[in-house]
């Protein structure tokens, strides 16, 4: 997942223009990851939103998204994911990763509550609860959330997307333009409306993520963080009754 040791936490060479390979990568990864999930939908008569179809979906995105962040590392930084985008690990990142996951669900817990009871609030864990009652998929559905959003997702986003904006809106605006992103990435998980607490919360937890790779100059306590974050959804869902 990570390599072991220090870290320049992202390249001063990767410019702005590296955002227009990024768009690039996770719009193919999401017509790759569409494509096969319909695939198996069509050969295994399966649902679309079953496990099956979500997990071959999700290889597809993870796919274009890395194939960006490696395109974009070798077209314009040292080729090294580890030097150009903070992609390392420390054991002191658990420490780190336990206070920011504190950090994102206190964000989350008070988002849910200003918009409680109103049309604006809802929740991306569909995903998640359509899997009661399958082992199988339950599984795949945690790994999905736990293990490979977080590393996928962190490189991508706390990676790539945030040190090709620093080139333009510097150390704090590419957090929050990254995190921004990263939330309107998610629209479309919740119902209507509830889409609006739903992106809320995911670019306030995008900007404590963001600091954080900003704070340390590598991705491994974001990765702990975005995975023990993932981690209380799923426990939340399969094992509270």
């Amino acid at each position: 997942m990570a390599a072991l040791g220090r870290s320049s936490g992202g390249s001063a060479g990767i410019p702005l223009r590296a955002a227009w390979w990024a768009l690039a990568g996770i719009t193919l990864g999401e017509v790759v990851g569409s494509a096969l999930a319909v695939v198996v939908v069509a050969l295994t008569g399966a649902r679309l939103t079953s496990a099956g179809p979500e997990l071959v979906g999700e290889l597809g995105l993870w796919s274009g998204m890395l194939a960006a962040v490696v395109l974009v590392s070798r077209r314009y930084g040292s080729g090294s994911l580890h030097q150009d985008f903070g992609l390392a690990f420390r054991r002191v990142d658990v420490a780190y990763g336990e206070a920011d996951a504190a950090a994102g669900l206190a964000v989350a817990q008070a988002v849910g509550m200003v918009f409680a009871g109103s049309r604006l609030a809802g929740t991306n864990t569909q995903i998640l609860s359509g899997q009661r009652g399958d082992l199988a998929g339950a599984v795949a559905v945690s790994l999905i959330a736990v293990v490979g959003a977080p590393v996928f997702e962190e490189l991508f986003f706390r990676g790539l997307i945030r040190t090709a904006l620093a080139a333009r809106l510097g150390r704090h605006g590419a957090v929050w333009g990254q995190a921004v992103l990263f939330g309107l990435a998610h629209a479309g998980e919740a119902n209507g409306l509830g889409n609006v607490s739903v992106v809320l919360a995911l670019v306030l937890l995008g900007a404590v993520l963001g600091y954080t790779a900003l704070l340390t100059r590598r991705l491994g306590a974001g990765v702990v963080a975005h995975s023990l974050f993932n981690l209380v959804a799923v426990a939340a869902i399969f094992l509270v009754r």
